[in-house]
């Protein structure tokens, strides 16, 4: 299912139903960039604590384009079974309403790769799912309480605002005694706004609404008003909710605790955490408790083959691109489409949902290899792929360390 602006409510109900019965999904990601500069690249030569100081650096810097998740779900049939597949591809763009305006990098050679494999960049931007972390949003509409609830003054002006500050209080009174129904002040800049709606914010019987350049004063009974702003508060939390948008979707992955299956897909998770939870912290022990408090459950198919010497033998690579056609052309029949989610798979690599899908079905067709993975699956769970000094995978341990 691509998923854009028009579609996310349908594809949200979606998930939702879908999510708590699925065995494990799948997920992979489409970035503006990966690195910086060839000084920040990944290198053998780095310790854990380096590459994760290179990783942060990245994704702190790029911004996601597409999520792709692949729900997963065993339906049995007689002695035998087969997995279902929902691939879900989400075009993501940051929210730009409701006071939010992210900024990211890109580099020339993402964007000229998203280009070669058919990325629609006007679909992104003007029809992209907005997303807002849920702290954030959080935050947001508990502050719009306080500012619209408030009866009493907040802002105290600057000196150059003395004069000004003074004349709209002198101008209230005047009006709240008047016959005129409405006051209307013309504004230079968005700090004038800010003292007039303080202002009118500590007279029970005065409401406001915003206009180009200019704030509209208006009368009206104590009831009256708290219904006014009763109103204000539903709107804006209501655009809120739509600049929350995607991230409702990360929160239902992280809230399932179900396995979550990439491929060399730190950096994913990574992206994950950032953009749609929090801040990544400096220290990489604290990166590894936050990582295992959002996705507990992590396996990492690239770590998996390059870990597996028979495997590595038998194909030769572990690249997607290139194990994930022959592995299906071996076994195609224990994967379907769910019958709601054929018709708009795009069957290209590097697009987040597809891959997503190859993501996962790697994953159960390296399971099924005779004799070439070990089932004790717990060797591989929360082992991320990262060749660095130290080994060949970052082990996500969620307890700190004692200090």
């Amino acid at each position: 299912m691509d998923v854009i602006k028009d579609n996310f409510g349908q594809a949200l109900t979606e998930f939702t139903a879908a999510i708590g019965a699925c065995d494990f999904a799948a997920l992979d990601m489409e970035m503006t960039g990966l690195y910086e500069g060839r000084e920040f690249q990944p290198s053998r030569d780095d310790s854990c604590d380096e590459r994760y100081a290179k990783l942060k650096r990245s994704v702190e810097a790029f911004g996601v384009v597409q999520v792709g998740i692949c729900l997963f779900t065993w339906k049995a049939d007689g002695h035998s079974g087969f997995y279902e597949a929902q691939p879900f591809n989400f075009n993501v763009f940051p929210a730009s309403t409701v006071g939010a305006d992210a900024g990211f990098s890109s580099r020339a050679s993402a964007l000229a790769f998203l280009a070669k494999n058919s990325f629609d960049f006007n679909k992104w931007v003007y029809q992209g799912v907005p997303y807002l972390r849920t702290s954030t949003a959080n935050s947001m509409r508990a502050e719009r309480t306080r500012l619209l609830t408030r009866r009493k003054r907040s802002v105290a002006p600057d000196d150059r605002h003395t004069k000004f500050a003074a004349d709209v209080e002198r101008a209230l009174l005047e009006f709240i005694k008047s016959s005129e129904p409405m006051l209307r002040y013309e504004l230079a800049n968005s700090y004038e706004r800010k003292l007039v709606h303080d202002a009118v914010a500590s007279h029970d019987t005065l409401g406001t609404r915003s206009r180009m350049g200019a704030i509209e004063i208006f009368k009206g009974t104590p009831r009256s008003m708290a219904r006014h702003i009763a109103h204000k508060i539903k709107a804006f939390n209501s655009s809120v909710d739509d600049a929350h948008g995607f991230t409702r979707i990360i929160d239902l992955l992280s809230a399932s605790r179900k396995p979550i299956i990439g491929h060399n897909m730190l950096l994913d998770v990574l992206h994950a955490l950032q953009k749609f939870v929090s801040d990544l912290p400096p220290l990489r022990t604290d990166v590894e408790h936050d990582i295992a408090q959002f996705l507990p459950v992590l396996i990492d198919t690239k770590y998996i083959i390059e870990s597996t010497p028979s495997v590595k033998a038998r194909y030769g690579t572990s690249s997607l691109d290139e194990i994930a056609p022959v592995l299906e052309q071996e076994d195609n029949a224990s994967i379907r489409f769910h019958p709601r989610f054929t018709r708009n798979v795009s069957h290209s690599m590097h697009e987040a949902g597809y891959d997503a899908y190859m993501t996962g079905a790697t994953f159960i067709r390296l399971l099924k290899l005779d004799g070439s993975i070990d089932l004790a699956i717990y060797k591989y769970v929360n082992r991320l792929y990262a060749a660095t000094a130290e080994g060949i995978y970052w082990e996500i341990k969620p307890d700190k360390p004692a200090v």
